[in-house]
């Protein structure tokens, strides 16, 4: 069950035994092995030739290389092939291409060639990668651009609060490589999560021609609480290549370096003074923005507090570094770098530094933390991503964006190491961050360590494409750790090995065992002895890459659904009878409604009749109701369906007004969504045939998430009084319309508290509600008219950070965050239950990975989307097992 959110391609049984056969082994004297022929499953295109020695025609290496890829064995049309770059390691020479399809990029199609010269002579040694010849799209879109963007910001930003601050702007159409290809729209959303007290920068993608939001990729490179003259914020003295101006003042303007031409080729450190950090999210540096400048050639104090000095003195070591592999600049083509220091965050500090794709930009750190430049293990790997997104690119999403950040951890340690002289037998060589704090150890202070033994199978981090983009932080140390181990065994000759791997070997959509076979590759093209590769191999044994490692992660839930390609949506449940969101296997079809049974088995059936974009499903058990996206009127309709599939569809609601919640009983329908003229969220209410009845239409009032039982409505009221929001659950009765609006319940702190996700059950409403504004939540529970309320978790320290509510007239069900937030699969999301009586919250599953988004069944059923086997599953259990 190999999680590959995009990789929807996959290596065939034949490459295990290929991988195997490729190690160390005896060979005739004078017989040649025959080429190694990869495959890949869902392409004609090989995956990998190796072995090969085959002469290659002189001059340009990319004509050479359109010229070999003409050969029938690799099936494509190198018309369809744009050159991105060539690579130049001693005599060998790699030609990098970007995929087409009739004219449009093809998102992480890359193909390469790799050549061996001998003097004038060039032979190929080998191609691969990831080239869709099965692709069949039409090129038209149906929707435009922007309404793309609209779709995406609405999708794809879940928490509203961050979807107010956000900005969508439509780019290029680009393929995206699912089944025969999704024409897709690429969408910039840009914001602010004021609760992370961090940027929003996402690249998403939208399906043209049916409107669905497919992903989104952050495009921010972030690091986790991290924190830099003449000195660093170490007290270390550091000779910094300058600039003096013409008026007689220094720049940290870097000139001296052999990639500067006369025009490009700097490397230059920007002080952003303060300013916040939003205005450093665009590509470039912003009008404003000045070098760090210095009345005299040493930089002082001020300099030193805000990041100046480590930066610039670090980017140059990182230049160096990598000029020793043979690169000259992160983008190989000696471009100039940039840096921007001294950050802030909505007037305070910003603990955090990442890559934008164009510079580096780094929080001014703190009372407890330096300059986010202070560590050079952190400007190292922050800038490593830099150099990733112009070799390999690997996909910032589920293990290839893993991959992605095990990079940069490997090469953010390594640069530290040699330009500090820090051997591999110290205990702090493997830390990442670990100088960015002030006053703690570098063991409490660093963000991950490269010698953490983990081991894939047993320590995957089990999460859904919703949370740290499928685990490319949480998972990075099990990739890096790998090569970490092979660089303590073989020394620090390894980087070359690495760096091969990375710019002549990996494509953007890898995954770990990818990953493992482009480092082998890369070993054994430069030419090191059998001991060595399988030093190699054993570094990724001992962290259980291996094919097939996925399958090996154990679970105490039925898979009801085994691998699911759309995971947005909690699932509706109702008796036995569920819905849920899911695409086809190879996720490159319409999203669809599936129902089915939890007993007695059998398939579950298409719900949705039209091969749209249909999401958000709810059931009474009878009939199910979901939102379906029209492309061509641009409208949302929100359907119904006997579960029997005895009838088509039937529209109960047509608006251009996003829909953000469904409930349904018998003839009638609740749901939250936005009003197109006010642009508030409303909750509206339809009965039968019916025209449906705005009841927030109060201005300034909004109503959220609808849940019917027993006759009655429960949503959620949210309004302001000055800047304050209010909220409390309301109950309707929906044979007298009479609303009874509960009381707030009664603050802890300075703020109104917080109530959310009312569940109407035959007997009771009950709803999460947080009095201090902490993020820890208590449940409370009333009579189902509205009556005594009373609080059946109580709200404090040691509430649950709840997330998630549902329940039934025996249990509650609470999806919370069981931990600190750090990097762990018991810090996950996690399901509990607490009866409806009262009582202590009891876990419900000790599955390991995350437990998402969930729906409430009879007794203490409980179906839930769940990440733990590194992918997203449906499953059920019956009831909690109380203790794991």
């Amino acid at each position: 069950m190999s999680w590959r959110p995009i990789t929807l391609t996959a290596i065939g049984a034949s490459a295990a035994l290929c991988l195997a056969l490729s190690l160390p082994g005896a060979a005739a004297a004078d017989d040649p092995p025959p080429p190694d022929v990869q495959t890949r499953a869902d392409t004609r295109a090989p995956a990998e030739v190796s072995g090969l020695a085959e002469p290659a025609q002189p001059g340009d290496p990319v004509a050479a290389a359109r010229a070999h890829l003409a050969d029938p064995r690799y099936h494509l049309d190198p018309a369809d092939l744009v050159p991105l770059r060539t690579v130049v390691d001693g005599r060998d020479e790699t030609v990098r291409f970007a995929q087409r399809y009739r004219g449009l990029p093809v998102f992480g199609g890359q193909y390469l060639v790799h050549f061996r010269k001998n003097g004038a002579q060039r032979e190929v040694t080998g191609a691969g990668g990831r080239f869709l010849t099965e692709l069949s799209v039409d090129p038209a879109p149906a929707i435009t651009g922007a309404t793309a963007a609209k779709l995406a910001r609405s999708r794809l930003v879940a928490d509203r609060r961050v979807r107010e601050t956000v900005k969508a702007t439509p780019r290029e159409l680009v393929v995206v490589p699912r089944g025969k290809g999704v024409l897709a729209w690429h969408v910039t959303i840009a914001g602010t999560d004021r609760v992370k007290k961090r940027p929003v920068l996402l690249d998403a993608y939208v399906d043209a021609h049916s409107g669905r939001p497919l992903f989104g990729v952050d495009r921010l490179r972030h690091e986790g609480p991290v924190t830099g003259s003449g000195q660093t914020a170490h007290g270390q003295t550091v000779p910094l290549n300058a600039y003096q101006r013409a008026d007689g003042a220094y720049e940290l303007r870097d000139r001296s370096r052999p990639m500067w031409n006369g025009t490009t080729g700097e490397i230059l450190t920007y002080d952003a003074a303060g300013r916040d950090v939003q205005d450093f999210l665009d590509p470039g540096i912003p009008p404003g923005t000045e070098l760090a400048t210095s009345p005299t050639p040493v930089f002082g104090p001020q300099h030193t507090a805000a990041g100046a000095v480590d930066a610039h003195w670090g980017a140059g070591k990182v230049y160096e570094y990598y000029r020793g592999l043979g690169r000259e600049g992160l983008d190989g083509a000696g471009g100039t770098m940039y840096s921007v220091v001294n950050v802030t965050f909505l007037g305070g500090p910003f603990e955090n530094a990442f890559w934008d794709g164009t510079k580096m930009v780094y929080g001014g750190g703190g009372a407890d933390l330096h300059s986010f430049a202070a560590s050079l293990d952190v400007v190292g790997h922050e800038m490593t991503h830099g150099v990733i997104t112009h070799s390999a690119d690997l996909v910032y999403l589920g293990q290839s964006g893993a991959i992605n950040e095990g990079l940069a951890d490997y090469f953010g340690n390594a640069i530290q190491t040699a330009a500090l002289g820090i051997p591999m037998s110290d205990p702090d060589a493997s830390l990442l961050g670990e100088g960015l704090c002030k006053t703690l150890p570098p063991a409490e202070c660093a963000i991950r360590d490269l010698d953490d033994d983990r081991n894939a199978p047993e320590d995957y981090i089990g999460v859904t494409v919703g949370f740290d983009g499928g685990g490319v932080h949480l998972n990075s140390t099990i990739f890096s750790g790998a090569l970490w181990d092979a660089r303590e065994q073989l020394g620090a000759g390894f980087d070359k090995i690495a760096y091969k791997a990375l710019t002549e070997y990996m494509t953007p959509l890898d995954d770990f065992t990818d990953g493992r076979r482009a480092v082998e590759s890369a070993a054994r093209a430069a030419g090191l002895s059998g001991r060595d590769r399988l030093t190699i191999a054993r570094a990724f044994d001992r962290h259980g890459i291996r094919p097939g490692w996925e399958r090996l992660i154990r679970i105490d839930s039925k898979v009801v659904i085994d691998g699911l390609t759309d995971a947005f949506d909690p699932p509706g449940l109702a008796g036995d009878r569920y819905v849920v969101t899911n695409s086809t296997i190879d996720a490159a079809g319409p999203t669809s409604i599936l129902t089915g049974r939890l007993t007695g088995g059998g398939r579950p059936a298409t719900l949705s009749d039209n091969a749209r974009w249909n999401w958000l499903p709810a059931t009474d058990g009878r009939r199910g109701a979901w939102v379906s996206y029209d492309p061509g009127s641009g409208s949302f309709q929100i359907r119904t369906r006997p579960l029997d599939r005895g009838t088509p569809s039937a529209v109960q609601h047509d608006s251009a007004g996003y829909v953000y919640g469904i409930a349904i009983s018998g003839d009638t329908l609740a749901w939250s969504g936005d009003d197109p003229a006010t642009g508030e969220t409303e909750l509206w209410l339809k009965r039968g045939s019916a025209a449906p009845v705005n009841l927030t239409a109060q201005a300034g009032v909004q109503g959220l998430t609808p849940s019917i039982s027993g006759g009655r409505l429960a949503y959620t009221r949210v309004w302001f009084e000055g800047e304050a929001d209010h909220s409390t659950p309301v109950v309707r009765d929906l044979a007298t319309g009479k609303e009874v609006v509960l009381p707030e319940v009664p603050p802890t702190g300075d703020a109104p508290s917080i109530s959310a996700l009312p569940v109407m059950t035959a007997r009771h409403v009950v709803w999460l509600f947080d009095a201090d504004r902490d993020g820890r939540a208590g449940v409370m529970r009333a009579a189902a008219d509205g009556t005594g309320s009373t609080p059946i978790v109580a709200d404090g320290p040691q509430a649950p950070q709840a997330s998630y509510l549902d329940a039934n007239d025996k249990v509650a069900t609470i999806g919370h965050y069981p931990g600190d937030f750090t990097v762990a699969n018991e810090n996950l999301l996690k399901l509990l239950q607490v009866p409806i009586s009262g009582g202590a919250p009891a876990p419900y599953s000790c599955n390991r990975g995350e437990q998402s988004l969930f729906a409430a069944g009879e007794g203490g059923r409980v179906l839930w989307l769940d990440g733990t086997a590194a992918d997203t599953d449906l499953v059920t259990r019956e009831r909690a097992v109380h203790r794991c």
